[in-house]
């Protein structure tokens, strides 16, 4: 991920927590909130509850890596804080890559699907689409 897309300062991740929206899912939780200016700022957040310093900037440097390709189709201009739960931990990073998908999508910030799109998987539909849930085809 570029530098010009990261979000830096503690001002703007407290004005994006209190102004902000959030959906989640098991793995982790987006923030975000509109801004008028050029592309997406992206924050992440790893509490300390996850582990030690080696823990949590790999953790972040995972998320940092698995919205990079995202990035050119986020359909607006926003600031977005990506807060990782203890459930990423255990992930690969195959299905980190597809829950960033689903809440960008979940918060309507992501572009119809272009060819560079990373596709869901055919039966599965992109509304209901859960990276942490497989109980649809249980019985």
């Amino acid at each position: 991920m570029k530098r010009c897309y990261s979000l830096k300062r503690n001002k703007e991740f407290r004005h994006t927590y209190r102004v902000g929206k959030s959906v989640g899912a098991r793995s982790m939780v987006l923030v975000y909130s509109a801004r008028k200016s050029n592309g997406p700022k992206i924050g992440f957040s790893v509490g300390k509850k996850l582990g030690n310093a080696v823990v949590r900037n790999r953790t972040k440097r995972r998320m940092r890596e698995a919205v990079t390709p995202l990035i050119p189709l986020m359909a607006q201009e926003g600031k977005l804080i990506f807060i990782a739960k203890h459930a990423i931990l255990e992930e690969d990073f195959a299905s980190v890559r597809s829950t960033m998908r689903y809440l960008l999508k979940k918060a309507g910030l992501l572009q119809s699907e272009g060819r560079n799109a990373p596709s869901v998987p055919n039966g599965a539909s992109s509304e209901r689409h859960t990276p942490a849930s497989s109980t649809e085809n249980s019985e």
